[in-house]
């Protein structure tokens, strides 16, 4: 009688295809961000607030203001604001997501698959980016149809830059507060907390110049401010005027995301 050797091979499933890896990603982390209707609401709601509240209320109150030498309706001024309103709050939503992740422990379900990092950082960051990204438009496109503004074509365009740059930078820096902050309670109150201050610490409401002198010097590193005042150049002088506050933006986008990118690899590597 003769005994046969029984050999058993295991064999790692293959990883899919990048381009379906990344585009599996994508569309799951933008689910995870567009089906929570909390999340939404607390992105669309201070835009709404300030895009039909506070322009109405004070437009007649405040008139027209004098920006760069140019007269503009109050309107006109305090579009940037609320497009930053917008680009800011959607922005410290997408953070949100990544603790409930780990509270339901799906974290841990998705590194049990040949995922790599990188398309996981990448599919992240562009849900997010394009989440922030139309809640900004929506407020654009609103404000457009309720206030008629002015601007030339090329403006239309330089401002859309300047919109796009804002949404990468907030993106990413909430994204990185959210990997670095561990306790969920705690970016909770800084999100809270932080979008006001940020907002109401930079010219959104008036120029530079009109702010208490603390805020005119607290405005030098709030990042908000180059995200107003770039917007504004932007759609009220075109690209000439906004391209200095357009590469503040860029470089607070990059070192953000890389920043972003870098801290959820090593959160990762724990789970």
């Amino acid at each position: 009688m003769t005994v046969t050797e029984l050999a058993f091979t295991q064999v790692p499933p293959v990883a899919p295809k990048r381009s379906a890896d990344l585009s599996a990603v994508f569309y799951r982390e933008y689910a995870l961000l567009a089906r929570n209707r909390v999340n939404l609401i607390l992105g669309l709601t201070p835009m709404l607030v300030y895009l039909l509240l506070v322009n109405t209320s004070l437009g007649n109150v405040v008139g027209d203001i004098t920006y760069r030498g140019e007269r503009l309706p109050f309107s006109v001024f305090l579009l940037p604001m609320v497009l930053a309103m917008s680009v800011v709050s959607a922005s410290g939503t997408t953070g949100m997501a990544l603790f409930q992740e780990e509270m339901s422990g799906v974290s841990t379900q998705l590194w049990s698959w040949p995922l790599r990092r990188s398309r996981f950082l990448l599919g992240k960051l562009l849900a997010g980016v394009s989440l922030v990204l139309a809640q900004s438009l929506l407020a654009l496109v609103v404000a457009a149809i309720i206030f008629r503004y002015p601007f030339a074509l090329s403006h239309w365009i330089a401002l859309l830059v300047a919109l796009v740059l804002a949404s990468v930078a907030f993106n990413g820096l909430y994204l990185a507060a959210a990997i670095l902050i561990t306790d969920y309670r705690t970016f909770m109150v800084l999100t809270s907390v932080s979008v006001p201050v940020l907002v109401f610490a930079a010219p959104s409401l008036s120029t530079t110049k009109q702010l208490p002198l603390v805020l005119q010097w607290l405005s030098v590193v709030n990042p908000v401010t180059y995200a107003v005042n770039g917007m504004r150049d932007a759609a009220i002088f075109g690209f000439g005027t906004a391209w200095p506050s357009l590469l503040v933006l860029l470089a607070v986008a990059v070192a953000a995301n890389v920043l972003a990118g870098r801290a959820l690899l090593r959160r990762t590597e724990n789970l």
